[in-house]
């Protein structure tokens, strides 16, 4: 007999039949947040690598040098940091291999569409406990905003961060809703171990799972999956170096636990965002222990549990054990690592389970007002960031495009000295400065002269201030500093100055005011005296530039290598 505290059966509850018109309706819905958020990407991704994209790249020349197929084989497993990324690499063959040049858009396009599956899980789940398609418009809110820029606009991070959860979300439904383990179901969880280290927690939260069903033959097959996944994954499998010796106290782990379930808050404009990911990090993780254990406890007096508890219980766990594992190896980075944007899917996945589990337990008569309350807290994240992220996604495009002048043009003429290999993999992206590179190299003689408020060298970087520059734009508008030298000229980005205004929420184009700030390593620089000079580009493309009188003296010394296993 089924437990009257219980809303909706133990056994699984096919989807109602609904008119093609409101599937269609509830698409239109839910493809609201989807077209905004492809449109901003469409305005700030940028074909350039960044960071690990250029391990990427390195794959491809090391695949062409491998003779045998074991050799190709173990370039496709080869071990990046702590994970396995098979993934990423046949994405990255694939590309290259049909378009016949890797494109680091191409890899984050289909990084992002691993949100689209994410989003249609969640869709799936609450049709089983008799929802509608667009009650899942609080799931679509809180994956489509750009509190993900980070992982939105690098390709490495596309693929890895948003499919490995994807992947694991989807192991989860197939355990949950289906009589017994499907094959599909372990090769999900194979592809998210393939993918980023993480996904290996897929298995024992799954084999949990699988007990609390009582599947005792599904037991069996999913201990042999995992035996030989496990057994090829840690096969030369060597402790990757990079994570900071000090891993902080008990206290410190337990707060960057909370900012890691907590990070979609930053998107609040409230300044202590420390304070605000934590409380939001606490209240979730309170929330899902108070929902989890009751559960549990059920489970343990016998009474069966329903296919939708035990999608939460995979769901959650997954994800705050994640936590508990980025917390314990990344707060020695400082608590705000804990907060930055590639983290961020997991917490609003987080907020995406408690709030589909809320509706889908929730009685048909009162959905419609929890489906609200979700969705109008799910806007008011959406909403904010993109006034919240707006400049980092900025900054992120305009860094990448000096940064591809700078590795491009390495002598005093503007000519590329990019090497064959490179120049066979990958095209350079169009950038603001292609129609007038050669102005770059040419002092300027009719130019106004500005004088900079501060430039001075700390701890290795030169820091530069100027308040009085007007604002100009936010895209590839801006101020750039140009440092050049008889041997050579350098392109940098600077950050300008955030207006303050309140206008910026409904107003994209007040989000700077006067003044920009720059930051420069003096190990980027080869060994010389170098000119400064600023770069005005406005919303037209018009050029100004502004002798600064200032100079940047570069040792020619290297920044001290970065300890990796790739």
């Amino acid at each position: 007999m089924e437990s009257k505290t219980r809303p909706f059966p133990v056994k699984d509850i096919q989807p109602k039949s609904v008119s093609i018109s409101s599937l269609v309706l509830g698409g239109l819905v839910l493809l609201g947040p989807l077209l905004v958020y492809g449109w901003v990407f469409s305005r700030y991704a940028i074909n350039i690598p960044k960071f690990d994209d250029h391990a990427l790249k390195s794959f491809l020349l090391n695949l062409e040098k491998a003779e045998s197929f074991r050799d190709k084989a173990y370039e496709f497993f080869r071990q990046h940091n702590e994970h396995r990324i098979v993934y990423d690499r046949l994405i990255t063959w694939l590309d290259y291999n049909l378009t016949g040049k890797l494109n680091y858009i191409h890899l984050m396009i289909v990084g992002n569409l691993s949100l689209v599956l994410l989003l249609a899980v969640f869709v799936r789940a609450l049709r089983r406990a008799g929802g509608t398609v667009w009650m899942a418009l609080p799931v679509s809110l809180l994956l489509f905003n750009l509190s993900q820029w980070e992982n939105m606009l690098w390709g490495m991070a596309a693929l890895q961060n948003f499919t490995v959860i994807a992947l694991a979300v989807a192991t989860f439904y197939e355990l949950a809703f289906r009589n017994r383990v499907s094959w599909l179901a372990v090769l999900l969880a194979v592809a998210a171990t393939l993918t980023s280290g993480n996904g290996l927690m897929v298995w024992p939260v799954g084999l949990v799972l699988i007990f609390l069903r009582q599947d005792y033959v599904g037991v069996l097959r999913w201990l042999a999956a995992l035996a030989i996944t496990f057994r090829l994954y840690f096969l030369g499998y060597k402790s990757p170096p990079g994570n900071p010796a000090d891993q902080g106290s008990l206290a410190d782990q337990l707060h960057g636990w909370f900012l890691f379930n907590g990070a979609s808050a930053e998107a609040f404009p409230v300044q202590d965002f420390i304070l605000t990911c934590g409380v939001l990090g606490a209240l979730l993780v309170g929330l899902t222990v108070c929902i989890g254990f009751p559960v549990l406890w059920k489970r343990f007096k016998g009474i069966p549990l329903t296919e939708w508890q035990l999608f939460l219980l995979g769901g959650t766990a997954f994800i705050v054990g994640t936590g508990l594992i980025v917390a314990f190896n990344r707060v020695g980075f400082g608590l705000g690592t804990l907060t930055t944007s590639r983290y961020k899917i997991y917490s609003l996945t987080l907020l995406s389970f408690l709030f589909t589990y809320g509706i889908a337990r929730t009685s048909p008569a009162r959905r419609l007002i929890v489906t609200g309350l979700a969705t109008g807290f799910s806007f008011l994240i959406a909403f904010f960031s993109y006034t919240t992220y707006l400049d980092e996604a900025i900054n992120l495009r305009q860094y990448l495009a000096t940064r591809q002048f700078n590795w491009t043009y390495t002598q005093n003429r503007p000519v590329s000295t990019i090497d064959p290999d490179t120049r066979k993999l990958i095209d350079n992206a169009p950038a603001f400065y292609d129609s007038k590179r050669s102005d770059l190299y040419q002092i300027p003689t009719r130019s106004m002269a500005v004088r900079l408020d501060t430039l001075y060298k700390e701890n290795g970087e030169y820091v530069l201030r100027l308040n009085s520059f007007p604002a100009l734009g936010i895209r590839d508008e801006g101020a750039y500093l140009i440092a050049r030298s008889n041997r050579r000229v350098y392109l940098f980005s600077t950050r300008q100055n955030l207006s303050g205004s309140r206008r910026r929420w409904f107003h994209p184009a007040a989000t700077f005011g006067p003044g920009f700030t720059a930051q420069i390593p003096e190990t980027e620089l080869d060994a010389g005296t170098y000119d400064l000079t600023i770069l005005s580009v406005n919303s037209a493309g018009e050029w100004q530039f502004y002798p600064t009188g200032r100079h940047l003296i570069g040792t020619g010394e290297t920044a001290p290598a970065i300890k990796k296993n790739w």
